[in-house]
């Protein structure tokens, strides 16, 4: 029996530590019973419903490009759930939105097999640790390609386009027994003059 323990990849903030938002909501999906393909084109309308309710709590100006990125956001977290989530497992996959102050925070919350969790570890890692963005992502993209041609498939594209969009990325995972839970954190600040 493996020992549980939790660790972190990047600046993560706990939603669970006693912080108190301004604003909060939650979209829970039940991963087993949701017909795959349904979800697939049902994940865009789900953000983007997110992402229309959201804009409206921040600045005027800053509305359109809030909703655009926080689409992008949850679109790409919770394909990433789907994904690389617990197959053999009925479980929740969890999106949080919570505003606070100057900021607001996209907690999404899955399953995973534990032989996931080192791919999550260095591709989160390597994301976090490089100085050129622009440049992993034009390496990413050719290897991409390159797999592509192979018929495999392992861009490992969306979190690097979230960081792209001047969004700030962190996880929390707890290893158990069997099966990891894994917190992805998205951070978008709202006081950002691009934002």
């Amino acid at each position: 029996m493996t020992e549980e323990k939790t660790f972190m990849i990047g600046d993560f903030i706990d939603s669970k530590g006693g912080e108190k938002f301004d604003l909060s909501s939650t979209l829970r999906l039940r991963a087993k019973s949701i017909n795959q393909k349904k979800l697939w084109a049902s994940k865009d309308r789900s953000a983007e419903f997110m992402g229309d309710i959201w804009s409206l709590f921040v600045d005027s100006e800053k509305e359109k490009q809030i909703q655009t990125v926080l689409h992008s956001v949850c679109v790409e977290l919770i394909e990433n759930s789907v994904k690389y989530g617990c197959q053999d497992h009925d479980y929740i996959i969890t999106t949080d939105l919570c505003l606070k102050r100057d900021e607001l925070l996209v907690y999404v919350v899955n399953k995973s097999d534990l032989s996931q969790i080192p791919d999550l570890q260095s591709s989160a890692q390597l994301i976090l640790d490089t100085d050129n963005i622009r440049k992993l992502f034009k390496q990413k993209m050719k290897a991409a390609k390159a797999a592509k041609k192979q018929g495999e498939s392992t861009s490992q594209l969306g979190f690097i386009r979230i960081i792209m969009q001047g969004v700030k990325l962190a996880w929390r995972i707890e290893m158990g027994s069997e099966i990891a839970v894994v917190t992805s954190l998205a951070r978008l600040s709202l006081t950002r003059k691009d934002a």
